[in-house]
């Protein structure tokens, strides 16, 4: 089994970027008291490294998790040191049922950091100003050269990591449980989605051009694409009608029942004619 306990991370010191701070991120999730240490010293890294109570990540090119070495560096075949963080402490940084789906955003960061597939020449062909999380922590960065500043940047932008694991969490769990929800949803004859939850992604799966599911004012009715079907503007006569918006995108009304019946009126359209 792989040791969990250490009181000690040691990383690189001046530049730093995503997979670095994203470790580190990750691990305060469980465990927050930690000294931290940011040098290439070669006498501390190599008592660090044999230490099994200090975690070595992203430096000292050794890649050891039965040691606490996450360095990845030495071998172009290793994901980045945040992927090999992630898959030691997985089940102490994310709920088993989120990971899934917390794994992509880790996923992202490692190629950022590794250009796997080449996604530097992908991300050539976006606007300027685009933004990638590895862009947004490098840019915590100010003058390398100043190492007391740099660990205090490094810090900072581990803290803003650490809000953006806690939302990736967060969604991670969403996205669980709404996909339980929709694999569980009821179908009407007509091909209509009828979900207990709001489902922000149900248009991704192409199962259905039209779905209910609840509201903040009650329940609505939405369509997948308007140039396939819209929401009917004769639902404005139902019973509790409350909005209908002009493109015909999606409708809201009080009551579910409403809006099932209104649903279940609507054309049939089956996913493999679109």
């Amino acid at each position: 089994m792989f040791k969990m306990n250490f009181h000690t991370v040691v990383t690189h010191d001046t530049t730093f970027h995503a997979d670095d701070v994203f470790a580190v991120a990750m691990l305060t999730q469980f465990h927050a008291g930690f000294n931290l240490i940011r040098t290439r010293d070669e006498n501390i890294l190599n008592y660090a490294l044999l230490d099994p109570q200090i975690v070595v990540l992203d430096v000292g090119g050794q890649y050891e998790p039965e040691k606490l070495n996450f360095d990845h560096h030495q071998d172009t075949a290793l994901p980045s040191a945040a992927s090999l963080i992630y898959q030691h402490f997985n089940d102490r940084i994310c709920p088993k049922p989120a990971q899934p789906y917390f794994e992509e955003f880790v996923s992202v960061i490692d190629l950022l950091d590794t250009n796997r597939g080449n996604i530097y020449g992908q991300l050539d062909a976006l606007p300027a100003g685009f933004r990638t999380v590895d862009n947004l922590i490098k840019g915590f960065n100010r003058d390398v050269t100043d190492p007391t500043q740099q660990d205090k940047q490094f810090r900072l932008a581990v803290d803003f990591a650490v809000d953006i694991v806690k939302n990736e969490k967060h969604f991670a769990l969403l996205r669980n449980r709404l996909e339980t929800d929709y694999r569980r949803r009821e179908i009407l004859p007509n091909n209509v989605a009828l979900l207990t939850e709001y489902h922000p992604d149900w248009k991704t799966k192409k199962d259905h051009v039209f779905a209910v599911m609840p509201h903040a004012n009650g329940w609505q009715i939405q369509s997948r694409d308007t140039t396939i079907d819209k929401v009917p503007e004769t639902i404005s006569k139902c019973n509790g009608f409350i909005f209908r918006h002009g493109s015909g995108f999606m409708a809201v009304v009080k009551d579910r029942q409403v809006a099932v019946e209104f649903a279940s009126s609507l054309t049939r359209h089956q996913p493999f004619l679109e």
